[in-house]
């Protein structure tokens, strides 16, 4: 940007083509800061969407390898019902799974200390 020697300055008391050239300047610098705060913004929100399909496709990988176990010691669910449950649905069966399925000391130890 280039320096306008018209622009007006604060203890100046000049004529109205000064009052002119200074609307002009904070114009034109209000649009620019306008526009970088938008191009921030997008870049930012750009950003953001990139982490929650990153932090999605993760879930759902976490997913897809918990629904082996459920499948073989819960015959109640198909692959398709497990797949069309939320992770945490899924993560809830697994662990409700997982607890059933403990060995017997495992359980007496769990009953002996009051553990859960």
């Amino acid at each position: 940007m280039a320096i306008d020697p018209k622009i007006l300055s604060i203890d100046s008391d000049d004529d109205n083509e000064d009052y002119k050239a200074f609307d002009e300047y904070l114009t034109e610098d209000t649009n620019r800061k306008k526009k970088k705060a938008l191009s921030e913004i997008e870049e930012m929100g750009n950003q953001y969407l990139k982490e929650i399909d990153g932090k999605k496709k993760d879930r759902e990988l976490k997913q897809i390898k918990l629904i082996p176990y459920i499948l073989r010691y819960c015959k109640i669910y198909t692959k398709e019902e497990l797949l069309s449950y939320s992770f945490e649905d899924v993560k809830q069966i697994y662990n409700e799974i997982k607890v059933k399925n403990r060995p017997a000391i495992v359980k007496f130890f769990y009953f002996l200390f009051n553990i859960e």
